[in-house]
């Protein structure tokens, strides 16, 4: 094991053991130096670690603080459709969330890990809408939202307009455009959070985002059978959690 593992080993289990609590600082570098006989660049390492663990967080000019663990808000596994005087939506816990700013709509090359859901090939085009949601009140960011539509279905129509009118893209896709009653599947999933998604969610250092990818799915019309969207939403990780029953069978 490397020096610096074997410090972050002995930093995290003072952490858990109540050491160092929530919202003090641990020893200054050169403290951390002395007491486990090691350099610099060690501390650094081992702090670094702790930080991606999302154990601690470095303030600048003001050492290195132990991290609160926020309150965390759980979500039903939930596998219906909704729908309200908005349109459709696809959890209880999300009802509530609005947009905190228009949709930002561009045009570019299918994302590699969407390619294969869409069913496209690398560099295919498509449009994409992106969502700020939050809570209205408290304008906090609670839920970013990317819809990813092929190019040659959306281009053109109202699923590329900032404005989509009522009921948003699900009704035009259902009326206007007679794809048919949309099906839909999710997966949740979660990954490292990008830099833009780390400052507009304001996730501390480390802190992963919680995605759950929605596939939407035509059943008439010239799209009949395509995945027509794919809907990326992400939260901070830290914040929440999925609950589901558990049935004797």
């Amino acid at each position: 094991m490397a020096r610096w593992h074997e410090v972050a080993a002995e930093l995290r289990d003072a952490i858990t053991n109540g050491i160092y609590r929530p919202g003090t600082k641990i020893p200054k570098e050169e403290e951390l130096e002395a007491r486990f006989d090691c350099s610099r660049t060690t501390v650094r390492r081992a702090v670094a670690q702790l930080t991606v663990e999302g154990l601690v967080t470095p303030v600048r000019k003001g050492g290195t603080t132990v991290r609160e663990q926020p309150q965390r808000v759980s979500l039903a596994l939930d596998t219906a459709v909704y729908r309200d005087e908005l349109g459709y939506y696809f959890s209880h816990a999300v009802q509530s969330l609005r947009a905190l700013q228009s949709p930002t709509i561009t045009e570019g090359p299918c994302p590699p890990d969407v390619v294969p859901l869409l069913g496209l090939q690398p560099g295919d085009p498509v449009v994409i809408r992106d969502r700020v949601m939050g809570e209205p009140d408290s304008g906090r960011v609670v839920q970013l939202a990317t819809s990813y539509l092929p190019a040659d279905l959306a281009v053109g129509t109202m699923l590329a307009e900032v404005e989509t009118g009522p009921g948003g893209i699900y009704d035009r896709m259902e009326d206007e455009l007679g794809w048919g009653q949309l099906d839909w599947e999710g997966v949740i999933t979660s990954r490292a959070a990008t830099t833009e998604e780390t400052r507009l969610l304001g996730l501390a250092p480390g802190v992963p985002v919680l995605c759950v990818t929605r596939t939407t799915i035509a059943t008439a019309g010239q799209a009949e059978g395509r995945v027509v969207e794919v809907n990326m939403t992400r939260r901070d990780a830290s914040r929440v959690e999925v609950r589901y029953p558990i049935v004797r069978i």
